[in-house]
């Protein structure tokens, strides 16, 4: 691949991801059901996103291996994002299966997997990151 295109759409999973966290969280302390929705639309796209973005990286991993970047580093990588992605995935269920019938202790499991999934997007983020500043992924 001669265009790094995973590079220009990862950072719209990674915002729309976060920012669904945060909707949600928004709408469990007020209990407005509007932060909700919005925070399972973000979740929606964030995800569509997050697999086009995984998309293009499994398209160009061979390219960047091939630049002398180590492929323990890229599975690394590619690891972290195949998880975030379930998990992400598990809360776009389960805000599907509980709709708008939130307990105290759906709120308690989201919150908690939500976290994970946010700890995990950034060090999916962060090994990314490292791929392009320490390897020079999709660099010249």
């Amino acid at each position: 691949m001669s265009h790094p295109v995973h590079s220009l759409v990862v950072h719209f999973p990674i915002a729309l991801l976060f920012t669904s966290v945060f909707f949600d969280l928004l709408g469990i302390i007020t209990e407005n059901k509007n932060f909700r929705q919005t925070a399972f639309w973000l979740l929606i796209l964030g995800l569509i996103g997050g697999i086009v973005a995984a998309g293009f990286g499994a398209w160009s991993e061979e390219a960047v291996e091939a630049a002398g970047v180590p492929e323990s580093a890229v599975d690394r990588h590619e690891t972290l994002a195949v998880i975030t992605l379930i998990v992400f995935g598990i809360l776009l269920i389960f805000r599907w299966w509980i709709r708008n019938r939130w307990s105290v202790r759906d709120r308690v499991s989201y919150v908690c997997v939500a976290m994970l999934g946010l700890l995990l997007l950034g060090a999916t983020g962060f090994y990314g990151g490292e791929l392009v500043y320490r390897y020079g992924a999709g660099v010249k």
